[in-house]
This record gives structure tokens, C-alpha cells and sequence, in this order.
């Protein structure tokens, strides 16, 4: 039987590897003006939130996959990466009504280039933190994260 520490370690590192490579589709896209990029954003940031609830131990429902807001919302507050995960949480959208026509049958618009162009960045840099903190090797396709421990904010005193 396998124990349930390995396979949310499995979960966690995996789904790190899903972000990265949507972050790396996103990039080419918005290098091509292409509006689904926002979209592969939108599943990059879903992956890493999906990351971090599983070290939490929350459990996402089905109705719930795409309101990051409402996971984020469950995060703890002292999570370090909270703040970050607000900032972008405004991806949300375009893994829903973004992909299909209003009911006015207008075609919703994308973000700017800068503003897509500042959350893929900072989508990259919460990433990087992410797989340092779960210790996971992005370029191999069977490890598990060296730890599923919750990210949390150093206490007063303590690095």
C-alpha cells in the first residue's frame, strides 16, 4: 500500500511540472500575440494553488477547480505566498467566461501585453519558490518532492 505522504508528494511535484510547463506555452503565446495565453497563465497559477492546498491538506471540489479565489481564501494567513496568490488571482477568469463568446456574442477581451507580460513574471518567480520550498526537480518525470511540508512565514528572530 502506498502511504499517503508519497502520493501527495507525487501530486505536489507533479502538478509543479503542469505550472512550468504552462508558464512556458504561455510565454511563446504572448510572444505571439496570442490570447490563449492568458489561459495557459490561468493554469499555471491553478496548478501551483493546487500545489500548496495539497500540502495544506485541503481538498478541492470538483464545483470549486477554477475559484481560486475561494482556495486561496482557505490558505492560512501566514502563508508567505498568500499575497502573492492575490495579485494573480485575477487569472481566474480566463480559465471560464474568457474561452467563450458573451451572451451579447462579443469576444472578451484579453489582458494588455504588460499586464500579462508582469503576471507571467511573477508567475515564474512564485514558481521558482514554490519547487525550492517542496524541493522538486522540474526536468525529471517520476520524482516526488523531497517534502510536502505547508509553507509558512519564519516566526520573529528566525530566518
Amino acid at each position: 500500500m502506498v502511504a499517503a505522504w508519497m502520493i501527495e508528494a507525487k501530486t505536489i511535484a507533479n502538478g509543479l511540472r503542469l505550472a512550468s510547463g504552462c508558464l512556458a506555452d504561455a510565454r511563446t503565446l504572448a510572444q505571439s500575440g496570442s490570447r490563449n495565453a492568458a489561459y495557459l497563465a490561468e493554469q499555471c497559477l491553478e496548478q501551483i494553488v493546487r500545489s500548496l492546498a495539497t500540502s495544506e491538506g485541503l481538498h478541492i471540489e470538483r464545483h470549486d477547480a477554477h475559484q481560486l479565489d475561494k482556495v486561496i481564501r482557505r490558505l492560512p494567513d501566514d502563508h508567505p505566498e498568500k499575497e502573492a496568490l492575490n495579485g494573480l488571482v485575477w487569472l481566474e477568469a480566463y480559465a471560464t467566461t474568457f474561452r467563450y463568446t458573451s451572451p451579447s456574442g462579443q469576444i472578451p477581451k484579453t489582458p494588455s501585453a504588460e499586464r500579462l507580460g508582469q503576471a507571467l513574471d511573477a508567475l515564474a518567480r512564485l514558481l521558482e519558490r514554490v519547487v525550492v520550498h517542496f524541493g522538486v526537480e522540474l526536468n525529471s518525470d517520476g520524482s516526488s518532492a523531497t517534502s510536502i511540508l505547508p509553507m509558512r512565514k519564519p516566526k520573529a528572530g528566525r530566518p
